[in-house]
């Protein structure tokens, strides 16, 4: 519920009258917006140093694991180089 308002609040809803209590409408993979506007990591990166670690991405509200097509997974370390932080 947190989320929808969130992503209401930021724009980030169809605006239709469509609304997100339907199980179809959830998207389990991403709890958060899958894009920012401007792709801006500072909301994410609460330490301002150009990276995510999966602690912050946590807080921030996304589910792992972050996967190489998600927006944050450039900003993220995947050390074992399989397309997923966090697994």
């Amino acid at each position: 519920m947190i989320l929808q308002v969130y992503n209401e609040q930021q724009g980030l809803t169809g605006g239709s009258s469509e609304s997100s209590s339907s199980p179809e409408s959830s998207e389990p993979e991403s709890a958060a917006p899958s894009t920012p506007a401007g792709g801006d990591v500072s909301s994410v990166d609460t330490n301002g140093n150009g990276n995510v670690t999966i602690k912050e991405a946590k807080a921030a509200g996304y589910s792992m694991p972050i996967t190489s097509d998600h927006w944050l997974y450039q900003y993220m370390n995947d050390r074992d180089n399989d397309g997923m932080v966090g697994e």
